[in-house]
């Protein structure tokens, strides 16, 4: 009876044996079954312990996360603010200067009608025949004319359908930006528009004119923010100023709708 296992069973203190045959097979399969179920336990243990690691990872990336958001929001709202003042200062500081006006009443007043809102990186309320123009230039804002040429600069002449550009009146030699990237197709001298720089920023281009000197030349690639010249007097002008055209596919459109 190799097949068999007998197993006897004698309770302490009596006298009865219990007797057990059990297959070897049985005893093989129970064995096995033992195996593979602390197997099952072991990989089920590794897989829990691994997902609750996943979890603890994940939950403290989302704190961090928020954490985050709420610094990057605050930091935002105080360079917001911190760029409003310093824009709001050189605004009084220029006007003091370009009007030598000591009226508060008519400074108040001279900044009332120019005000520049500040805030060309939020600004994203568009006209609806813009917005669709624009709307495969807004994928690289490396090359979108979204920023002012001059800072502290005021107003002094609005875009219309005899002026298709916006002037900018500020103090003489004053550093202007260009505000997108691109390359410089002309420098250069422009009859009434006086010492002028052209960019091509790919479909758009930005002229910028009445400079007093250039900081580039034709043919050089520049980017976005660069001093491309100094504001100036040259041409059919008045006084100190910036004239600032952008063009769309041959055609001028105002570029107050891009700061």
């Amino acid at each position: 009876m190799k097949n068999l296992y007998t197993i006897q069973i004698i309770p302490e203190g009596s006298t009865k044996v219990s007797i057990y045959r059990i297959r070897r097979v049985w005893i093989k399969l129970f064995g096995w079954l033992i195996c593979i179920i602390a197997i099952l336990l072991g990989i089920f243990i590794w897989k829990f312990t691994e997902i609750n690691v996943k979890l603890t990872n994940s939950w403290k990336l989302e704190s961090d996360n928020e954490w985050l958001m709420v610094r990057h929001a605050e930091y935002e709202a105080t360079f917001s603010d911190l760029d409003s003042i310093y824009a709001i200062e050189n605004q009084i500081q220029n006007i003091l200067e370009t009007y030598l006006e000591n009226d508060s009443n008519k400074i108040r007043s001279l900044l009332d009608k120019n005000r520049l809102m500040h805030i060309s990186s939020k600004k994203v309320q568009l006209d609806t025949d813009f917005e669709a123009e624009m709307n495969l230039n807004r994928q690289n804002l490396d090359i979108f004319p979204n920023m002012l040429p001059v800072m502290g600069g005021i107003i002094s002449q609005h875009y219309s359908e005899e002026h298709k550009a916006v002037d900018f009146a500020t103090a003489m030699n004053e550093p202007v930006h260009t505000t997108a990237s691109g390359r410089v197709i002309f420098a250069g001298e422009r009859g009434d528009l006086g010492l002028t720089v052209e960019i091509d920023h790919g479909g758009i281009r930005t002229l910028y004119a009445h400079l007093a000197s250039f900081a580039t030349k034709k043919g050089v690639n520049v980017r976005k923010g660069e001093i491309i010249g100094f504001v100036g007097n040259t041409g059919n002008s008045n006084g100190a100023h910036l004239h600032y055209e952008i063009i769309y596919n041959g055609n001028n459109v105002n570029p107050e709708n891009y700061f």
